[in-house]
């Protein structure tokens, strides 16, 4: 996923630099391939956030490595209780 979030700008860039000439396509294309490259720079930057959010790091630790494994322990301060309730019954507080 991470490296989507690298490629997704990179091809925003690449379309917007391409485009398209005013015989090819009507105003509103053209518009639309203008914003790709920003838009897409945008959308990776929230991307990132939520992806890299202590609720969604905490969440990928409590899952099991695989279906052999059990899932890990995680014991969160009580500072924590509130991000502990929302995430799976492996993570606790204490």
């Amino acid at each position: 996923m991470g490296q989507l979030r690298i490629i997704i700008p990179a091809l925003g860039t690449i379309a917007t630099a391409y485009g398209l000439t005013s015989a090819q396509a009507n105003s509103y294309t053209q518009m639309a391939l203008t914003l790709v490259g920003p838009l897409s720079y945008v959308v990776v930057a929230i991307w990132s956030l939520i992806a890299n959010s202590r609720a969604s790091i905490m969440a990928a630790a409590a899952k099991p490595v695989d279906a052999n494994t059990p899932a890990p322990q995680i014991i969160l301060p009580k500072e924590e209780a509130e991000l502990a309730a929302k995430l799976p019954e492996n993570v606790i507080v204490k």
